[in-house]
């Protein structure tokens, strides 16, 4: 069930990047790129398993702070990405690569795991990301944006369900 779930997961992330590359008011390549990249984990952890799902983790929270400090803002010129548009698709790259890892250590030996979980955390961590992407859909006024924003709301909340 949980693979059917993360398997669907990867079609929302899909049409967010569409909507972010259909977006042609305001071209924005790192946040294209940022999509590319979760899209690319999600479908590797879904389908192939090509990657180890720890380096995908890696590579999601060196994205994410990468395009926190490409889209910092500059006391010269106004950033033509809203903030509300940057903070929630760097948190989704941190709560998506909780997941992926979260997923793949899912997939091992649960009889071999100690300690704490980190199910409950994450769960958390989507929930309030979630509470984030209704208040983002609700104050943007870009119909692109809001969609993408939506499409990405809900690959995080089937990969948290998905990883229950």
């Amino acid at each position: 069930m949980s693979e059917t779930l993360h398997l669907w997961a990867v079609a929302p992330a899909a049409i967010g990047m569409c909507c972010l590359a259909a977006d042609r008011a305001r071209v924005r390549p790192p946040e294209v790129v940022a999509a590319a990249v979760m899209l690319l984990a999600m479908l590797d952890a879904a389908v192939f398993g090509v990657v180890a799902p720890v380096y995908w983790t890696a590579l999601l929270l060196a994205a994410a702070v990468g395009l926190a400090i490409w889209r910092r803002p500059r006391q010269r010129r106004v950033p033509r990405v809203p903030a509300l548009m940057t903070l929630h698709t760097t948190l989704g790259m941190v709560v998506m690569a909780g997941l992926q890892i979260a997923m793949g250590a899912h997939a091992s030996a649960p009889e071999h795991a100690h300690g704490l979980s980190l199910a409950p955390v994450l769960a958390g961590a989507a929930v309030g990301y979630g509470v984030l992407s209704f208040t983002a859909i609700r104050r943007m006024p870009a119909r692109l944006d809001r969609a993408q924003i939506g499409a990405m709301a809900a690959s995080v909340a089937l990969m948290a369900v998905a990883m229950v």
